[in-house]
């Protein structure tokens, strides 16, 4: 309900205070920082973040896996829709599980941008 009214930003900020420093399985607390988790909050759309949300917590055993590696954000962008982008990683002889897939593929229905990063020596 947050997101739909957009009073969501508030909860995320102070929830982030409270919990920072708790181990989690989704959060890796030296690469959250107060700056970036701003950039997140300005550059996420809310429809995009229910989205997610909402795919996670239908199955979070099965849907917890394979999320894109990296989110590269682009606060300047002039496409509101391209303020980001999760990133695939792939190296050199690796490739996409089937979990990864389908994460890909509800990204790309959904309108939420992702792409595949193959990554060459």
């Amino acid at each position: 309900n947050q997101l739909r009214s957009g009073t969501y930003r508030d909860t995320i900020r102070s929830v982030w205070r409270e919990k920072i420093g708790i181990a989690s399985p989704f959060v890796v607390w030296p690469m959250l920082s107060e700056e970036r988790l701003e950039l997140a909050l300005n550059c996420l759309p809310a429809e995009h973040l229910d989205l997610l949300f909402r795919r996670m917590l239908a199955d979070l055993r099965q849907h917890r896996n394979g999320f894109p590696d990296l989110i590269r954000f682009t606060p300047e962008h002039p496409d509101s829709n391209r303020r980001y982008e999760m990133i695939e990683v792939k190296g050199p002889g690796d490739r996409l599980q089937d979990h990864q897939t389908r994460w890909l593929e509800y990204c790309v229905d959904n309108g939420i941008p992702v792409s595949v990063c193959y990554v060459r020596w």
